[in-house]
């Protein structure tokens, strides 16, 4: 069975074609020639009653047969109709039996009783007899002689057709119609030979059990990646949607067959799927979702046939960098943390090995004074863990730089609401931080500080540092994506930082001058 379903399509279209053209062109000869060899007997059989009445009416017969004697001319008159109906003979007989005239060649001598009917009831017959070659069919019909008051029948005209003739002539037309027939089937057999070599172009010379095969694989790729993927002709119909891509743009029917404008309203993502550009990366809004589009036109001869196009949820990408983010963040400070105690553990061993206990003593107390007030300002005045959590790390960081990172004492801050989480507060605190300490990295008063308030209806945070400031040819454009004075790749962080304030509702100011470096102020209300 397998074996049958992997035959070339050519093979298969030849076969069915081939066959089809068989079995009809079989059953139209066969009707064909049935109908024809009826309609040919019925013929010769009208044909033979017809010259029979027409000759027993005409006037030399109708004289000889009311004389009771042959005219001189009745045989060539009877000769003469059977050369022009092509009858074997024709027989004229008066009641007793005489014959008038015989014409032609066969067994004519006629049944008797047959006869003696038409006689009898002055009525039409029509008989067959023989079998094989030797059937003739006969027709015969009265002589009817009008006299002065009556009519009466005075005899009988016989007209006698030869079956094998028509016969002949029935095989004949068969034999024309079976030509006809081949013609037939040769075109029917070319033709479905273009029509399997068109196929195959259209299918890339793929057989059905390739396209099969790559079809179900098609589906189970689809189907069973993550990201949305729709695709349209060029009418804009969509021709095939997969799970993910209905979960992502809210589809719950089945839409293939629909027009795209009837499943997505958005503009924007219409423009995208329509347009015969390739389009990378794209955000786009959708439905309260921020989506990232891919499309990909399907071109043919320079002409757009359809678009495939994939979709990503922002958010869940988004959740992959921040967290992403968050270990290297996490990393680099116990990094930073774990170099600076390293650090001051050797100088206090060095100070105990020379015998400078004194010095070690007011190191451990000027340290120790140092994470007592921190420890103060972290479970006194900020109450949150994930501020904590960054603003420990960046401690451990600032020292690591020799930068005098001070917490503002007059911070102070409750636990967050629910909806600013660890994420945002990373990418709006950790950047803007990090770019306080890169601000200040080559000057000479490494200095930054960090101030957060919750009084009244928003949580403000503030970052200032002592570096250069923003020059202004950059201060329209900070927040722009890959504009950066720092070098290439880079200008990044703060249109992130940015994004996030603006996602959370917030807002961001800021100020900056050569001699009193940069302050960065961010709002956030606390409904959200």
């Amino acid at each position: 069975m397998k074996r049958l379903l992997m035959v070339p399509l050519q093979v298969k279209i030849l076969g069915l074609v081939i066959s089809l053209l068989l079995m009809v062109i079989g059953l139209l000869t066969w009707m064909f020639a049935y109908m024809e060899s009826r309609e040919d007997v019925e013929q010769a059989e009208e044909l033979a009653l017809q010259t029979a009445k027409t000759l027993s009416y005409m006037p030399v017969i109708q004289d000889s047969f009311r004389k009771q004697e042959p005219e001189d001319s009745l045989s060539a008159v009877a000769e003469q109709i059977r050369g022009q109906v092509d009858a074997s003979a024709i027989l004229l007989e008066n009641r007793e039996g005489q014959i008038y005239s015989y014409v032609g060649q066969g067994g004519i001598d006629g049944d008797r009783k047959e006869r003696s009917r038409v006689l009898l009831y002055g009525s039409n017959d029509i008989i067959h007899e023989g079998e094989g070659d030797n059937e003739v069919l006969k027709g015969i019909v009265p002589v009817m002689v009008r006299y002065d008051n009556y009519e009466k029948v005075e005899g009988t005209v016989t007209i006698e057709f030869n079956m094998a003739e028509i016969r002949k002539n029935i095989a004949s037309e068969i034999q024309t119609m079976l030509i006809l027939s081949c013609i037939v089937l040769f075109l029917g057999i070319l033709g479905s030979v273009f029509l399997a070599r068109s196929i195959r172009k259209d299918t890339f010379g793929l057989e059905p059990y390739q396209i099969g095969a790559l079809f179900r694989e098609r589906n189970a790729i689809l189907q069973s990646v993550k990201e949305g993927i729709v695709a349209i002709d060029e009418q804009g119909t969509i021709t095939m949607i997969n799970q993910s891509a209905r979960e992502l743009l809210d589809v719950k029917e089945n839409v293939e067959g629909k027009t795209v404008k009837e499943v997505i309203s958005s503009p924007a993502m219409l423009d995208v799927l329509y347009s015969r550009i390739k389009g990378n990366n794209v955000e786009l809004q959708y439905k309260e979702k921020t989506m990232i589009v891919n499309s990909q036109p399907i071109m043919e001869n320079d002409k757009k046939v359809g678009t495939v196009s994939s979709f990503r949820d922002r958010t869940e990408v988004k959740k992959m960098v921040d967290a992403l983010s968050e270990v290297k963040q996490y990393s680099q400070d116990l990094r930073a943390q774990t170099h600076e105690f390293k650090n001051k553990l050797y100088v206090l061993l060095g100070l105990i090995q020379l015998g400078k206990q004194k010095e070690a003593i007011d190191l451990i107390k000027e340290e120790s004074e140092i994470q007592e007030h921190h420890m103060n300002i972290f479970f006194h005045s900020l109450l949150d863990e994930k501020v904590q959590a960054i603003l420990l790390g960046k401690l451990a960081k600032a020292s690591e730089k020799k930068i005098n990172f001070e917490i503002d004492g007059e911070s102070s801050l409750a636990p967050l609401p629910a909806h600013i989480g660890f994420s945002p507060l990373i990418v709006v605190l950790g950047n803007l931080i990090d770019n306080a300490f890169e601000a200040v990295a080559d000057n000479d008063e490494k200095s930054v500080s960090f101030f957060v308030t919750d009084i009244g209806n928003d949580i403000i945070f503030e970052i200032a540092d002592s570096g250069s400031g923003i020059s202004n040819e950059n201060a329209n454009v900070i927040f722009q994506k890959g504009v950066s004075s720092k070098g290439e790749n880079r200008g990044y962080g703060l249109a992130n930082v940015k994004e996030e304030v603006d996602l959370l509702g917030g807002s961001i100011e800021w100020s900056s001058s050569e001699d009193s470096g940069t302050v960065f102020t961010v709002f956030l209300p606390k409904k959200e």
